[in-house]
C-alpha cells in the first residue's frame, strides 16, 4: 500500500524538523508513524510479525 500525499507531507515536515508527530492529526498519526518507521528502517510492520519490523513483507 502506498502512502497518501497528505501522509507524505507530514512525514516530510517531521523529517525536516518543522513539526513533531504529536502535531499530526489523530486520524493520520498511525500512518505517518508507520511511514516514518519505514524510511528509518527500510521495512514496514506486517500482520505476520504482529506489527514488529522484519519478516516477509509484500509491501516493499
Amino acid at each position: 500500500m502506498k502512502p497518501s500525499i497528505m501522509t507524505m507531507n507530514y512525514v516530510t515536515l517531521i523529517q525536516d524538523e518543522k513539526m513533531v508527530l504529536a502535531e499530526v492529526p489523530e486520524a493520520l498519526r498511525s500512518e505517518v508513524e508507520r511511514w516514518l518507521n519505514y524510511f528509518s528502517t527500510g521495512q514496514l510492520p506486517t500482520i505476520t510479525t504482529n506489527g514488529n519490523v522484519g519478516g516477509v513483507n509484500n509491501e516493499n
